[in-house]
């Protein structure tokens, strides 16, 4: 856990201005990719908590297979809606350490570290306890048939106890973000998965003599992990050379005025995490509805999430392209230089539509074996439920993997724009296209057009243009590079 460069040293990695080198610049391509990387590694990693857990209860007799991954879409929205409102935490920090980062203020960036934290402890605690005892009258909201609702709502007490660590994971992951120390979430992340795919085993199905919990078991392997996460992050907080370069955990580096502009560039984001999943919990509410009109308990929502589950994998690699964007136009930003900030910015959005247009070509010739992994037939053995499943969301995918490019162009932009301090826009953005946009369309598509799932997914894909449509123009326009943060 070595110390970070010194300040002007990282400074000068990340915000010095090669000049321009055309259409495409080679350097600041490469000092993305470099931010990036760790990032992906750690982000999908860490992502892979969600899969392996689906991976294992997909493994389990098709009564609990097919409900269990019905019930996960509804419990991880649930989850990401007070949990990810939290997290997002991680913009404000994140926006504030780069800049004061590339102010060349150490100092500074300890004070947001701090102030971070404390903040991200204290209304964890608070969110759980409402978090637990709201869960009986919203699941119900969000699926009608039974044995799902006992099923997720099990799964969701459980869950919720990874609140705290997942939000001062995301408090502490920020700020290393922010000074440009990416590897240090990807080592955190690695280590998660390996404990979570180890827990899944032994208390999904019962291994070693652990008591064989099913679907609970994996929420149970996804909260010990995101703890052991939460851990090793403050460990790294607590190294020498941190606590001397940052001042990290000095009781004077408790600021109220550092945690009230955490707290503003943070809320807006927070509030866009609840408007996403609020929509997407809506949007979900349409393959649970045609469930009900087909007489087929469980095949769409079960189709829908595992869809949802793969691309999730696919678009943390753009948000993680977007987390390194965000660090490098904050400190541009930081270091006086907009120009060089706003030339990050759209290389990024360049190169990730060069990746997502190999990725989602993958993705839609392979889209039968990937969704095997998560909902396998045993050999000469017919199992009609799983089946179903899988064939309802094959046309989905394949539609989701061939316009993936576009959908992750708006992504980097957005992280961009939160790198910038534009979260209020962002949530403005989200907000109207989720639910004058997505909800309505994915309804009148699925239903009355009789498109079925497949519909759902024309109207992401209307929403993804007109999210990018907004985001480009407002990164074009350059307003936010006078934002004094």
């Amino acid at each position: 856990m070595e110390g970070a460069p010194s300040t002007s040293a990282a400074a000068s990695i990340y915000v010095d201005d090669p000049g321009r080198a055309g259409f495409v610049e080679p350097v600041l391509l490469k000092r993305i990719t470099a931010l990036g990387l760790p990032v992906i590694i750690g982000m999908l990693t860490q992502t892979l908590i969600n899969q392996v857990d689906g991976m294992f209860i997909g493994r389990l007799p098709e009564e609990q297979a097919v409900p269990g991954h019905a019930a996960m879409g509804p419990s991880l929205i649930l989850l990401w809606a007070f949990g990810g409102f939290l997290s997002a935490i991680s913009v404000g920090t994140q926006a504030l350490t780069a800049r004061r980062y590339g102010e060349g203020d150490a100092a500074g960036a300890g004070r947001v570290l701090t102030n971070s934290a404390v903040l991200a402890m204290g209304s964890a605690l608070i969110a759980t306890a409402v978090a637990t005892a709201a869960v009986p009258l919203l699941f119900p909201l969000m699926h009608d048939d039974p044995k799902v609702q006992t099923i997720g709502i099990d799964f969701c007490r459980v869950r919720f106890l990874g609140i705290l660590p997942m939000v001062l994971t995301a408090s502490l992951k920020s700020f290393y973000d922010g000074i440009g120390r990416t590897h240090v979430h990807m080592v955190v992340a690695i280590t998660m998965n390996v404990v979570n795919l180890g827990l899944c085993w032994l208390l999904v199905f019962g291994n070693l003599g652990a008591p064989a919990l099913g679907v609970t078991g994996a929420a149970w392997a996804a909260v010990l992990s995101a703890g052991v996460g939460a851990l090793m992050m403050l460990v790294y907080t607590l190294h020498p050379g941190d606590r001397r370069r940052f001042l990290a955990w000095n009781p004077r580096n408790l600021d109220l005025g550092v945690t009230r502009r955490i707290a503003v560039l943070s809320v807006f984001s927070g509030m866009a995490t609840v408007v996403v999943m609020t929509g997407f919990a809506l949007f979900l509410r349409i393959p649970a509805y045609l469930d009900a009109r087909q007489g087929v308990p469980g095949t769409n929502a079960a189709a829908a999430w595992d869809v949802i589950t793969i691309l999730m994998v696919v678009f943390m690699t753009c948000i993680a392209f977007g987390t390194s964007t965000a660090t490098l136009v904050a400190q541009s930003l930081g270091a006086k230089k907009p120009q060089l900030a706003t030339r990050y910015g759209w290389q990024s959005v360049l190169l990730i539509i060069v990746v997502m247009g190999v990725l989602g070509a993958l993705l839609a010739l392979f889209a039968e074996e990937l969704m095997r992994l998560f909902l396998p037939s045993e050999e000469g053995k017919v199992e009609r439920l799983k089946d179903a499943a899988v064939a309802v969301a094959l046309p989905s995918l394949r539609f989701s993997g061939v316009l993936a490019p576009i959908a992750a162009a708006a992504l980097v932009l957005t992280q961009a724009l939160y790198g910038a301090g534009e979260s209020r826009f962002v949530a403005v953005v989200e907000f109207t296209l989720h639910f004058f946009c997505l909800v309505p369309l994915a309804f009148v598509l699925a239903v009355p057009a009789g498109f079925g799932l497949l519909g759902c997914w024309y109207a992401t894909a209307i929403y993804g243009a007109l999210l990018l449509a907004a985001t480009a123009w407002r990164f074009a326009g350059g307003r936010w590079q006078h934002a004094q943060l």
